[in-house]
């Protein structure tokens, strides 16, 4: 297994918690552990671990409120979950799978066994869809597959194409660690705008500060007014007082000499097929990338909306 995946694993019992450990740092994973339901979930949120193994019996949460809580976070949808537990009944079972649990694992473990069903949740994960590693948000296949089955339906759609204005100077002064958290936030507010609108909408990550929001063409501009209006409004909480207070930060510009930057803002490009067809992905990212240079050049958070017919 590559040694770049990160495992949390949590349970009360000290020693099966120890074998655990060992058994995976073996196998060349990073482990991350935790001996009770809340440590489990902050352990989570902070760490973003590419599989989650919970025992169902554990102090302050069980293993079902952990992951009750984590899947609300949009990050968390899709990372692996197993449940360890001793009930082998099938209420518990119906119950996880609610919770969109991927597998369960029945005390007594056998080594060999729970080293199996790591490796094929970890392949199924990977061959299900082509993960962000931060965001956990489907990336460019993925972002391809949706824009051609919504050209092929015939569908009236809309592709939003957000991307955060000054996020590299954000990065140069207040390092990657703080930045990482501006993308999750990002995420988030676009997930949230999306499905406010459109419950059906598609999200993903192209990479970096890049995301994209594909949306019946109805949900589109309530969609991106209100990604705009949450960046705006959440953006001034990543920044110290005396930049929030001053509106900007001083850092180095991409021509190498230092100028002040206007807090974070996000342009939105909004690309649809109500007032001219499309008809591939190659002419979709061609007008998004036409428009976003369109939207950046205003600064601020701004919204472009093609109103082309042809």
């Amino acid at each position: 297994m590559p040694a770049t995946l990160e495992i949390l694993i949590a349970d009360d019992n000290e020693d099966v918690l120890a074998g655990l450990k060992e058994t995976f740092t073996g196998l060349g994973f990073s482990v991350i552990t935790a001996t009770d339901g809340r440590q489990a979930v902050d352990k989570a949120l902070h760490h973003h671990p590419d599989l989650i193994i919970l025992d169902y019996n554990m102090p302050r949460k069980n293993g079902f409120e952990a992951v009750r809580e984590l899947r609300t976070y949009p990050s968390f949808t899709n990372i692996p979950i197993i449940i360890i537990t001793a009930h082998a009944d099938k209420q518990i079972r119906m119950e996880g799978l609610q919770l969109d649990i991927d597998e369960y694992i029945t005390k007594p473990m056998d080594e060999d066994e729970i080293i199996a069903r790591v490796k094929l949740v970890i392949k199924r994960s990977i061959q299900r869809i082509d993960l962000n590693p931060l965001t956990k948000l489907p990336g460019n296949p993925s972002i391809q597959a949706r824009i051609e089955k919504e050209i092929n339906s015939g569908r009236k759609f809309a592709l939003l194409y957000a991307d955060l204005n000054n996020f590299k100077e954000y990065n140069d002064v207040y390092g990657f660690k703080a930045g990482d958290a501006i993308l999750l936030k990002t995420a988030e507010i676009v997930i949230n705008a999306a499905r406010k609108f459109d419950k059906d909408a598609f999200i993903g990550n192209i990479g970096g500060d890049d995301f994209v929001a594909i949306t019946k063409f109805e949900a589109a501009q309530n969609t991106a007014e209100e990604i705009t209006k949450e960046i705006e409004k959440h953006a001034p909480q990543f920044y110290s007082e005396a930049d929030k207070e001053k509106g900007s930060i001083s850092a180095v510009s991409r021509k190498g000499d230092r100028q002040d930057f206007p807090l974070l803002s996000i342009a939105v490009s909004v690309v649809h097929n109500n007032l001219k067809p499309l008809t591939s992905y190659a002419q979709v990212s061609y007008i998004a990338s036409e428009l976003k240079h369109y939207a950046k050049t205003w600064g601020g958070n701004f919204i472009a909306f093609d109103r082309r017919s042809r």
